[in-house]
């Protein structure tokens, strides 16, 4: 259980920091439809990709892009000495798991967004409590 947590903390600590640099550098547009090819590649999705975004939302994005790649390297900092900061895996947790339910309430509210953001959206949802399921057992081992 310990190396199953390490690998996905290490995993998505770096796709995170990953899509943030991405989306920092780039712009949250180019790293949108670079998800969104990515998706049509593979087969999942062949539709249109998603609509040009204001420069508004390209400026904030940017910006909690800084703090996505924070979050991420603190993924990455609990998973370099998973047992002296195991307590803080259901915090991290938590936050990754309210993100998907941010994009749940979008969905219901202003409708669907392209699919690609609906899998980012199921892994958000699913992998917390995978995590919290792990930390659970090796919160109670011996």
């Amino acid at each position: 259980m310990r190396v199953t947590l390490r690998i996905l903390l290490w995993a998505f600590g770096l796709s995170g920091v990953m899509i943030a640099l991405s989306i920092f550098l780039l712009g949250a547009q180019a790293t949108a439809w670079s998800g969104e090819g990515l998706i049509s590649a593979l087969g999942i999705y062949r539709g249109a990709r998603s609509e040009p975004w204001s420069t508004s939302m390209d400026s904030e994005l940017r910006f909690y892009a800084a703090m996505f790649g924070a979050y991420s390297l603190v993924m990455i900092w609990v998973a370099r000495a998973l047992a002296a900061r195991l307590n803080i895996v259901p915090w991290l947790s938590a936050a990754f798991f309210v993100g998907g339910v941010g994009r749940a309430i979008s969905y219901a509210a202003i409708g669907p967004p392209h699919p690609f953001f609906l899998v980012l959206m199921a892994f958000e949802l699913a992998l917390p409590p995978a995590l919290v399921g792990l930390w659970l057992g090796l919160r109670n081992a011996p």
